[in-house]
């Protein structure tokens, strides 16, 4: 019942019709054609039937237009008749795809069982960057913006400011060896990462996997605030950046359950 399926039943019903609007007949007397309207029927109550039941009050409506469908693969069907059956089940089924790929996104991008503990562990160190994380979390699983540089930006703000509670700069700039960054003017959230998993007893080289997240982060969400004066396409600058939030979200959880010392 994914929205695979959906699609499919789409291209088959497209390419039916576009069969049928060759013949230069009124009725369909064709076999192939009729077998073709029977795999249709036969695909949409196999795979699509409890899809569209779940997604559409005018799911019955729909099952009957395919009964339809599947009574004229065994005459000779009228061909203006078909044409509109077909015609009208592809408009819905378009909207059951789009109402599928909408939900499928959405449980997507559903807080997992880390990202709970994230934001209770939060609520206890720095409710602010929990709540930054939450609506971050929110923003993202509606799916539905013309912007994606706000949770970009929430997320990297839930990370600073518990990087600023568990390395305060005073406490990282006093710390062994540590050096301020060429035109810093106060510690990075690299160096404080690597602050804490170094007071923690990591291991120098299982610093590298939270590190290069941070890095990661502050270029994509550096790059989106950038890119608003770059990109001359905002259908492009939408798509790509919505993709782009998703792997700074990923990254922010890696490095938080790093940091909070919480399983992924």
């Amino acid at each position: 019942m994914a929205e695979s399926d959906v699609s499919l039943l789409i291209s088959k019903i497209e390419s039916t019709a576009k069969e049928i609007r060759l013949s230069g007949n009124k009725q369909i007397f064709s076999k192939g054609v009729k077998l073709q309207l029977h795999e249709i029927a036969s695909h949409y109550f196999s795979y699509v039937h409890e899809l569209a039941m779940l997604t559409t009050s005018g799911g019955s409506d729909l099952d009957q237009i395919f009964q339809e469908i599947h009574a004229s693969s065994r005459k000779n069907p009228s061909k203006s008749r078909c044409l509109f059956l077909l015609k009208t089940v592809k408009t819905a089924l378009i909207g059951i795809e789009g109402q599928s790929i909408s939900k499928s996104a959405t449980q997507r991008n559903r807080p997992t069982p880390a990202d709970e503990l994230i934001i209770t562990t939060l609520n206890d160190i720095c409710p602010s960057a929990s709540l930054a994380y939450q609506q971050a979390l929110a923003d993202c699983s509606s799916g539905q913006r013309l912007s994606w540089r706000g949770p970009a930006t929430d997320l990297r703000e839930a990370l600073r400011e518990t990087l600023d509670v568990l390395a305060p700069d005073a406490d990282v700039v006093e710390s062994p060896g540590f050096k301020l960054e060429q035109d810093a003017k106060r510690p990075t959230m690299k160096q404080k990462v690597r602050y804490i998993l170094k007071r923690r007893g990591v291991p120098s080289g299982s610093m590298e996997t939270p590190e290069t997240a941070v890095t990661g982060i502050e270029d994509i969400v550096g790059g989106l605030t950038r890119s608003i004066y770059t990109r001359s396409s905002v259908s492009t600058h939408t798509a790509t950046t919505q993709q782009e939030v998703m792997r700074v979200h990923a990254w922010v959880r890696l490095v938080l359950c790093e940091l909070l010392e919480i399983p992924l």
